[in-house]
C-alpha cells in the first residue's frame, strides 16, 4: 500500500488535485531548522501573558512550552500579539461552530485537504500495511489548566469513555476493525500505539477529522467517572448541576468545552463565560503548545467574542457594517444566498472588509431526503418508489436556483461528490439533474398519480391531494425549497416549507415524526473520512434518508438479530453497508476505488438524497486589519473549517 512513515502525505487520501494553496508547519523547531537553517533562539508571549508572570500567577513562557512545540508557518507575515475578534453565533444550538476555531487534533488536514500536518503528534508510524499506527506525542504539552498531557489522556479516553457503553452506546467505526475490537497500547508517556484487527487503511482520515483522538483530561474527568470516584460523591455532584439525571448526564456536562469554563482545553483558546450570555468569550490558552517561526508562542489574539443573534439578517448587517472581524460560519452560505453576495461585495469599502471567496467542497449546498419509513402507509410507498424521486429531481430548475440565488456561482447538479474527489462520478453528478417536467409527468403517470379535476395537483391512490412538508433549518434552505415549491406545483406535486431550528429538526428525524427533511451534501470531497451521508447507519450520527433503517443496520454491523419491530433497509441499503465493511479494511487505493465505484451506482441509481446545485464558492468576511487568513481554502465539515486555514496564525494588525 502507498504509505509513507512519518510524512505528511498519505497517497490513498489524494483527492483534490486541482485546488493546491500552500502554507504549513515544521513538526518541531529542529525540524525548521534543518530545513531552513534558521534556529528559534528564544520565546516569546502575549503582553497580556507576561503581566500575569510578573504577577506570579504564570510561570514563564518556556516552562509552558513543550520541548518541541509545534511551529507554524504564518500565511502571510509575522503576527503581533493582541486584540479581540468579534464573531457572530446563534447560541448553543450553534456550538460546532465554536469546535471549528479551537480544536486541538493529533495531526491536522492542509488547507486543501490533500495531505497531513503534524498536530499534537509530531510524527507517526504506520506498519504492517496499515494495521497498526503508532504515534509520537510532544513531551511536556500541558492542558490549559496547567496539569501535563500524556498518553494516559488517550488511554482514559478510548478505555473509559470510548469503551464504556453508559458514555458511548454507539462506537466509532475505528472502534472494532476486522471483527475485533481495536488494541490501544501506551508504550511510554508519549508515545501511543493502535492495534486493528486488520489492515484500516481510513484511519488516518480518522485521526485528522476527529478531536477525540487527542484524549481527555483524566485528571479533571475522573473526579465524574464512577470508576475512579464513588457514585455517591458523583450525585452529591450532580444536585449542584441543572438538568442532569444520571452520572453520564453530569459526565458529559462537564466534558463540554462550549458549556463547561472550568474543563481544562488543548486547544489556543478556552471558554470564559457562560454561553447563555450575550456575549460569549473566549480566552487564549496560556499553555498553548505552538509557536511562529520567530518563536513566538501562539495564538497572536488574546480573546475572541461571540455575539449572540437569532437570525441571518442580523448577520448580514453586521457583517456590511464592519462589526464582525472575521467569519466564514453562517456567512458562506448567506453570502451565496438571495443576491447577498452583490450585497456584501458593494460594501466591502464602507465596511473596511474583504470578501474572499473560499472554495465549498459541497455535492450539493441544500438537498432533500423523503422519509422511508413514513407513518403514513400510502406516501411510504410514494416515497419509496424510486420513480417518484427522479420525478422530483427532474422537475427542479437548477439553473433558475444557481442564477437567482447564487448570482451563477453554484453548479446545477445532483447530491454526489465533487470533481475534485478520487470517487467523483460524472454519472451520479448529472443523473436526473437535467431540467425536464416533461419526463417528469411522464414518470408521475406511470405510477398511477392521477390530476385532480382542475390539473393543479396530483392524487394520492386514496383520493387525497399529493402534498407533504419540507422541514429545513436556516434561510438559504428556505430559500431554495421555495423556489423548488413553485417548480414541483408544474408536475402536480405541492409542498410546505417549514423553517425550523436545527436541534428540532434532528429531534423529529430521531423520532421519525418527518415527512422530507433538508440539509447540505458536504463531506463530498473526502467521503470516507466523514461516511454520514454516503452509507447508512455506519457512525453514530444518522442521516434523514436512511435514519429509520439505523437500528436494523447497527445491530447487523455487531452481527446481531435486529429487534422484531425495525424497520428492514432495502437489499441496495444493505449491500451499501457491506461495502463499507469491506472498504475499511481493504489494502490497496484500487481495490477502494473499486468499491466505490459501486458505491456511486447505488446512489445514482437510487436517489436517496435530491441536490440541487453545488461547488459553489462560499465567500469569508475579513476586515481589512484582520491578517493571516488565507485568500483561497477548501472548506468542509471534514476538515474542520475554517480550522484548515489555522486560526491559530490569525492576528489583528495596530495601526
Amino acid at each position: 500500500m502507498c504509505m509513507r512513515v512519518r510524512l505528511l502525505v498519505v497517497c490513498v487520501l489524494a483527492l483534490i488535485v486541482s485546488w493546491a494553496f500552500a502554507w504549513g508547519v515544521y513538526a518541531t523547531p529542529a525540524d525548521m531548522e534543518k530545513q531552513t537553517g534558521k534556529k528559534i533562539t528564544q520565546y516569546k508571549e502575549s503582553p497580556m501573558l507576561a503581566d500575569l508572570v510578573k504577577q506570579g500567577k504564570l510561570p514563564p513562557v518556556q516552562e509552558r512550552l513543550p520541548e518541541e512545540p509545534l511551529v507554524v508557518i504564518p500565511h502571510e507575515e509575522v503576527g503581533q500579539f493582541g486584540g479581540t475578534w468579534r464573531r457572530v453565533w446563534k447560541g448553543l444550538a450553534d456550538q460546532w461552530g465554536i469546535y471549528k476555531i479551537v480544536e486541538p487534533h493529533l495531526v491536522y488536514w492542509d488547507m486543501e485537504g490533500g495531505s497531513f500536518l503534524p498536530g499534537l503528534a509530531k510524527a507517526w508510524d504506520i506498519l504492517e500495511d496499515g494495521r497498526v499506527y503508532i504515534f509520537y506525542l510532544r513531551k511536556g504539552v500541558k492542558w490549559s489548566d496547567g496539569h501535563p498531557y500524556t498518553a494516559d489522556d488517550i488511554l482514559f479516553w478510548v478505555e473509559d469513555m470510548v469503551a464504556n457503553n453508559d458514555l458511548t452506546p454507539t462506537k466509532p467505526e475505528w472502534f472494532r476493525i476486522g471483527g475485533q475490537e481495536t488494541k490501544v497500547t501506551k508504550i511510554d508517556d508519549y508515545t501511543i500505539k493502535f492495534e486493528f484487527g486488520k489492515p484500516y487503511a481510513l484511519f488516518m482520515l480518522q485521526v485528522a477529522y476527529s478531536t477525540g483522538f487527542t484524549g481527555a483530561p483524566k485528571h479533571y474527568l475522573k473526579q465524574f467517572h464512577p470508576k475512579y470516584t464513588p457514585m455517591e460523591k458523583i450525585e452529591e455532584e450532580m444536585k449542584k448541576v441543572s438538568g442532569v439525571n444520571t452520572w453520564v448526564d453530569l459526565f458529559n456536562q462537564k466534558n463540554n468545552i462550549v458549556r463547561n469554563v472550568e474543563l481544562p482545553v488543548l486547544g489556543p483558546w478556552k471558554a470564559i463565560t457562560d454561553p447563555t450570555e450575550p456575549f460569549y468569550v473566549l480566552e487564549r490558552n496560556p499553555y498553548f503548545w505552538a509557536v511562529d517561526i520567530e518563536g513566538n508562542q501562539l495564538p497572536y489574539i488574546d480573546y475572541i467574542r461571540h455575539e449572540y443573534v437569532t437570525d441571518n439578517e442580523i448577520i448580514l448587517l453586521r457583517a456590511i457594517s464592519g462589526q464582525i472581524d472575521m467569519q466564514w460560519r453562517h456567512i458562506g452560505g448567506l453570502a451565496a444566498g438571495a443576491g447577498n453576495y452583490t450585497l456584501l461585495k458593494e460594501n466591502e469599502k464602507k465596511g473596511d472588509y474583504r470578501v474572499l471567496n473560499w472554495i465549498a467542497a459541497n455535492g450539493s449546498v441544500s438537498r432533500v431526503s423523503l422519509n422511508p419509513a413514513h407513518p403514513d402507509p400510502v406516501l411510504r410507498k410514494i416515497f419509496n418508489d424510486v420513480r417518484f424521486r427522479r420525478a422530483l429531481s427532474l422537475a427542479i430548475d437548477r439553473e433558475e436556483i444557481s442564477e437567482v440565488l447564487f448570482n451563477g456561482m453554484a453548479k446545477p447538479r445532483q447530491a454526489s461528490f465533487v470533481s475534485g474527489s478520487a470517487y467523483y462520478d460524472p454519472e451520479w453528478e448529472k443523473a436526473y439533474a437535467d431540467y425536464n417536467p416533461d419526463l417528469a409527468n411522464k414518470l408521475l403517470d406511470e405510477m398511477g398519480l392521477k390530476w385532480d379535476a382542475k390539473r393543479e395537483y396530483r392524487l394520492l391512490p386514496d383520493g387525497r391531494p399529493l402534498r407533504f412538508t419540507v422541514e429545513v433549518t436556516g434561510q438559504m434552505h428556505a430559500d431554495v425549497w421555495t423556489m423548488v415549491k413553485e417548480h414541483w406545483k408544474r408536475i402536480g406535486v405541492w409542498i410546505e416549507v417549514n423553517n425550523i431550528e436545527r436541534s428540532l429538526l434532528e429531534t423529529r428525524m430521531g423520532t421519525g415524526e418527518y415527512d422530507a427533511a433538508v440539509w447540505a451534501f458536504d463531506r463530498a470531497a473526502q467521503p470516507l473520512a466523514s461516511p454520514m451521508l454516503t452509507f447508512p447507519a455506519v457512525t453514530q450520527y444518522s442521516d434523514w434518508w436512511y435514519a429509520p433503517w439505523s437500528t436494523w443496520i447497527q445491530a447487523y454491523l455487531k452481527g446481531e438479530t435486529p429487534p422484531a419491530d425495525a424497520e428492514v433497509p432495502p437489499q441496495e441499503v444493505i449491500r451499501l453497508v457491506d461495502l463499507w465493511q469491506m472498504i475499511q479494511t481493504a489494502t490497496s487505493d484500487e481495490e477502494i476505488k473499486e468499491y466505490m465505484r459501486e458505491v456511486t451506482k447505488i446512489h445514482r441509481e437510487n436517489l436517496w438524497l435530491i441536490g440541487t446545485v453545488g461547488e459553489d464558492l462560499s465567500p469569508a468576511i475579513v476586515k481589512n486589519n484582520f491578517r493571516n487568513v488565507p485568500e483561497k481554502i477548501v472548506t468542509d465539515d471534514v476538515l474542520r473549517s475554517p480550522l484548515n486555514a489555522m486560526p491559530m496564525q490569525f492576528f489583528i494588525k495596530q495601526k
